[in-house]
């Protein structure tokens, strides 16, 4: 999409990778970024429809990450923070009625848990047991100290209230059809690369024979998760996973592994 601003043409993104934060959305946007007729900024993840997270704070840096573009057809950002945010679908829907959405998703408790070990590398984590950070999830959830002076983006620090990847599309869903949803999986991705990028070519209507490197990027190696702490939140995500599967309209892979 563009603007006409006197004699210069403004672009503004017509799709958004809205991955839950560890679910594959780096190894994505490398894959997009390569493609010669997609643009994706160099800053991955703007975030500037987020009121109190932005890392781009107003609306002419903003827009200016855009301007390189040359005949792109496809210009989009990675922000994972508008898929949590609940003020996002709105605000973007607002200035972007037609933007395109890619969706990707992970086990969720597989996700939870990499979110937190993602966090304690990062040193914004002070709870040193996954186990202890869900406990005080609730507690953290309900303070307004908490959000005010959590030294991140808040729903970084809400492990599982995070996670519920349903609830989150249906935001979307309010404001913009089905069909200008792409959902997958990051274990979809990583199984078959090809077949789902050459797939999302499609969907954002640029050419599909391209081949970018698919290196997987972003992932971390950290302790198994305890067993008894999985079966519960197994247990915790199962209508998540059913009702995300429901969304999609098919079975996306979500489900426990071993």
């Amino acid at each position: 999409m563009a603007q006409i601003q006197g004699s210069r043409i403004i672009k503004i993104p017509n799709f958004f990778i809205l991955g839950a934060g560890r679910c594959g959305s780096t190894s994505l946007y490398s894959m997009l970024s390569q493609h010669p007729q997609v643009f994706m900024p160099k800053i991955k993840e703007p975030s500037f429809f987020c009121s109190y997270f932005q890392v781009v704070k107003d609306p002419i840096s903003y827009f200016n990450l855009f301007n390189p573009t040359d005949e792109q057809v496809a210009i989009g950002e990675a922000s994972h923070v508008y898929l949590s945010n609940p003020e996002s679908p709105e605000v973007i829907h607002a200035l972007i009625p037609s933007a395109r959405f890619i969706l990707i998703f992970r086990n969720p408790t597989e996700r939870a848990y990499s979110l937190y070990q993602w966090a304690r590398r990062a040193k914004l984590e002070p709870i040193d047991s996954f186990e202890n950070a869900i406990e005080a999830e609730d507690h953290r959830f309900k303070d307004k100290d908490f959000f005010e002076r959590c030294p991140q983006y808040f729903w970084n620090f809400m492990y599982v209230r995070s996670s519920y990847y349903n609830i989150q599309w249906e935001r979307y869903l309010r404001f913009y059809p089905y069909k200008q949803f792409f959902p997958l999986s990051l274990k979809e991705l990583v199984s078959d690369p090809l077949l789902w990028i050459r797939r999302i070519y499609r969907f954002l209507g640029v050419e599909t024979m391209f081949t970018p490197n698919m290196e997987h990027l972003n992932s971390g190696d950290y302790n198994s998760l305890l067993p008894e702490t999985k079966l519960r939140l197994d247990e915790e995500f199962k209508d998540v996973i059913s009702a995300t599967h429901d969304l999609a309209g098919r079975d996306m892979q979500l489900g426990p592994v071993g």
